[in-house]
């Protein structure tokens, strides 16, 4: 009888394994849509900001790309890439792109206590309940994104590593979509 049982079990896990859909989050796939507040309780909808019609067109009539990386106050690698991303912040600030850091499941007053001993320019945005990182996958940290004009995903990555690699390849990136 549990021979039968675990024979069954085996059946049912690789059939299932076999059904799992493959991840819709890919580089030339649109971004899955979010609205998240930043820590004034602003609330950015991706829809506002960049995708094939803008969501509100009477109030903002450019679109941008994009860059989101999700993060968390104890994630060391976050931690690592944060000044990377706020040198190409600076350095794109008059060009149509928007930063932005996505915490991902801590509470305001932890992220206070971390902007304390850390100087951070990019707009944080709150992913309390861990929706939308589960949307986009990010599942490991850090994890980022960069969505073109028209909210296509355009550079998914896991994980920070060389800092100089990172901005300059970022860099070929966002100066392609600006431009081209």
């Amino acid at each position: 009888m549990n021979l039968i049982i675990l024979f069954l079990s085996i059946i049912v896990i690789s059939t299932s394994a076999q059904n799992v859909p493959e991840s819709l989050i890919k580089e030339g796939k649109e971004a899955p849509l979010f609205s998240l507040p930043d820590l004034n309780n602003d609330y950015i909808a991706l829809r506002d900001l960049c995708g094939e019609k803008l969501r509100k067109p009477w109030k903002n009539k450019t679109k941008n790309v994009v860059v989101l990386s999700f993060f968390a106050t104890w994630c060391k690698p976050c931690i690592a890439e944060i000044p990377h991303l706020q040198k190409l912040q600076k350095k794109y600030s008059d060009k149509t792109v928007k930063f932005f850091l996505v915490n991902v499941g801590e509470q305001k007053e932890k992220i206070n206590e971390f902007l304390k001993t850390k100087s951070i320019s990019i707009q944080i945005l709150m992913d309390k309940y861990k929706k939308i990182s589960e949307k986009y996958d990010a599942l490991t940290l850090p994890r980022l994104f960069i969505i073109d004009k028209n909210g296509i995903i355009q550079l998914e990555q896991r994980g920070f590593k060389n800092g100089k690699k990172f901005e300059s390849d970022l860099d070929q990136i966002l100066s392609k979509l600006i431009n081209g």
